[in-house]
């Protein structure tokens, strides 16, 4: 203890004591119906956050999880703010949209506490990555429980740091329970440190209540980390003194074990030292903790006498507001594309332009359908990154990377393995800007490629993009020719919001013309592809060109199709659709994903309500089968429409 001054121990003392006497406090006001929601507390486990922060500097990061208060309050964090969050007031860190579970403080680095057990290591990973690429120098700190490590993205996320020696201190507070059942039923592996091993990196098992052996540990591994030499995981053998949750009657423990563990509490033996060694008086210890029951009240008093959020601000925040210009398409000079190189020429325009652009995803320094190919050797390994084979990770580590200053363009091969990363895409990137009340922008593009036709079977076949209108915070693209694609990329890279942006691999090698001049597509403005009279078809991706030959082929028989495309499923241009069906009173929709639940139904359920005393004729919809995408050609084209099934439904709508 000698080797750090007075005034640092005793820091220390008081982060610890705070942490304790706000939980006490919490476990009170919960039970008396204050605190509504989970609640999980920290109490036991003190000297590990305090002793972990007190290695950073402010602008360094953490990671947390759903019992994160103890981080929280270490890394500086405002008592006020937190209590009121937990009170679920307006002046809360989230202004009540977080809760416990959810709490962030952006200025001080701490990237939020986070409902989902092991989602922080993905972010700390992309937080690691944003240092190494934007080279300032900051660390993250990823404090996880001991269950966190059965979970497939914490072996993901230390594999990522480890290949990129990406600058992150993986902190394992194990608590010897994951919920209700004892560690070592789930896993093998005594120690957590051991799997360091598989990892390259080091491992290192400290005692969980001595926060000096905890700081000892945690300054080796900042120090290693800002040296560029890559990541440590910390393993505290600690001890949570409460439930899983408040209200947890935890009898799956013995009082005789929790005793044990409390007879090692971190603070008081922390204090006895301090006296022990002269460090410190009883006098001054003792106004030490009458300051932090004062903080403690005066947080109780300022969440009390706080104001609840006005339920008319509820859908704020769900997007960042942005100024996107809504003016006609450069008229000049253009030239012959296909849909795969303008994808390519817009990511090496945009990156030439941003600095903070990257492109990372398996395989991209190749590029699967050319789409990424060269990028890397003009832009080198730093911002064209290869990644391992590890879906969740991929979109994780750009959720994090997006949060700390980068604006990532990440790559799933195909729309299919997108169902291996929901987690980052729905939890993560759609919630965050909302559980934080704004404090978070994710400007941040999923690329993926979508659709049937090449025998590939049922796992490279779907056409997913429906499944996400249903989440709010995303926004939905769906290009379908390389003059869409262009200007759809350069906004969605340019946004500050997720953006999942879906390719149809059977356009990408169609060509069309692309304006040479730099322009840019606003979210959510359809584009009418073929004015007409008598008909409206509104088509998603492959199905356009499709809709457009069946108008060329029907205008010979003197049906006049207008042909809608939406551009963007999420914002959806509903003005434009409802002013052509009010137009030509039919409506046929046109779409490559399945029936049920499709696409074809919302856009069905508007103009139902908003266009019904307009309609002439049922409205027609066309789809895939719901049935998945078989392998061989016979079956495949039966299941996905064509343009026969479109033809036919667009003559019931007419009648005939």
């Amino acid at each position: 203890m000698t080797s750090s001054s007075k005034q640092e121990l005793l820091k220390l003392y008081d982060l610890m004591l705070r942490l304790r006497k706000f939980e006490e406090e919490v476990s009170v006001q919960f039970a008396n119906g204050s605190i509504p929601g989970f609640v999980h507390l920290y109490t036991g486990q003190e000297a590990v956050a305090v002793g972990a922060c007190a290695s950073l500097r402010q602008d360094d990061y953490i990671t947390s999880t759903h019992r994160g208060h103890g981080h929280l309050i270490a890394k500086g964090g405002d008592l006020n703010k937190m209590m009121a969050e937990l009170y679920g007031k307006d002046t809360g860190y989230c202004r009540g949209r977080g809760g416990s579970m959810h709490i962030v403080d952006v200025g001080l680095g701490i990237l939020g506490a986070n409902g989902i057990v092991g989602a922080g290591t993905q972010i700390a990973a992309g937080a690691g990555l944003s240092s190494k690429v934007l080279n300032n120098g900051k660390v993250v700190v990823c404090f996880f429980g001991d269950d966190a490590t059965t979970e497939g993205m914490f072996h993901e996320s230390m594999n990522l740091a480890s290949v990129w020696d990406l600058p992150v201190v993986f902190v394992c507070e194990n608590n010897l329970y994951g919920q209700f059942t004892p560690y070592a039923k789930h896993s093998k592996v005594a120690d957590v440190a051991e799997k360091a091993k598989a990892y390259g990196m080091p491992g290192v098992i400290v005692d969980g209540n001595d926060v000096m052996a905890v700081k000892a540990a945690t300054d080796k591994a900042v120090e290693r980390a800002r040296a560029g030499k890559g990541p440590t995981l910390i393993e505290c053998k600690t001890y949570r003194w409460h439930g899983h949750y408040e209200g947890d009657v935890y009898s799956y423990r013995n009082e005789e074990e929790i005793e044990q563990w409390k007879q090692k509490c971190p603070i008081s033996n922390f204090r006895a030292k301090l006296v022990a060694e002269g460090i410190a008086t009883e006098a001054e210890l003792n106004a030490i903790e009458e300051s932090v029951d004062n903080a403690i009240k005066e947080a109780i008093n300022f969440a009390e006498e706080s104001p609840s959020p006005d339920p008319s601000t509820v859908t704020h925040n769900v997007f960042v507001t942005e100024n996107q210009p809504d003016k006609p398409l450069p008229k000049g000079e253009t030239e012959e594309n296909t849909l795969a190189m303008t994808i390519q020429e817009t990511l090496r325009e945009e990156m030439a332009r941003d600095p903070s652009v990257v492109v990372l995803g398996e395989d991209v320094a190749t590029g699967i359908f050319g789409a990424t190919a060269g990028l890397a050797q003009e832009f080198g390994e730093n911002r064209v990154l290869d990644t391992p084979i590890s879906e969740n990770i991929i979109a994780g580590a750009a959720v994090g990377a997006a949060m700390t200053g980068l604006r990532p363009v990440a790559e799933i091969e195909f729309g299919d393995f997108l169902t291996c990363c929901m987690d980052p895409i729905i939890n993560q990137a759609a919630k965050l800007r909302f559980m934080t009340a704004g404090q978070v922008k994710v400007p941040l593009v999923i690329r993926t490629n979508v659709g049937a036709g090449f025998s590939a079977a049922a796992q490279h076949s779907q056409s997913l993009e429906a499944l996400f209108m249903h989440i709010p915070g995303l926004i939905v693209a769906v290009p379908s020719t390389p003059r869409d694609a262009k200007g759809l990329l350069r906004t969605a890279i340019r946004s500050d919001n997720p953006v999942l942006f879906f390719e149809s691999k059977t356009m990408y090698f169609n060509s069309g013309e692309v304006p040479k001049e730099e322009y840019t597509i606003p979210f959510g403005k359809a584009d009418i592809k073929r004015a007409g009279k008598d008909v409206t078809v509104v088509a998603l991706l492959a199905m356009v060109p499709k809709a457009l030959g069946v108008a060329e082929r029907l205008q010979n028989d003197g049906i006049s199709i207008e042909v809608i495309d939406p551009r963007t499923l999420a914002p959806l241009d509903k003005e434009t659709i409802i002013n052509s069906v009010k137009k030509t009173g039919r409506l046929v929709i046109a779409e490559e994903g399945c029936l049920t639940g499709g696409f074809g139904a919302e856009v069905a359920a508007i103009v139902a309500k908003e266009a019904f005393d307009y309609l002439d004729a049922p409205i027609e919809r066309v789809a895939a089968l719901d049935t998945p995408v078989p392998f061989a050609p016979p079956l495949e084209q039966s299941v996905i429409p064509d343009e026969d099934k479109l033809e036919a439904a667009i003559r019931n709508a007419m009648g005939e």
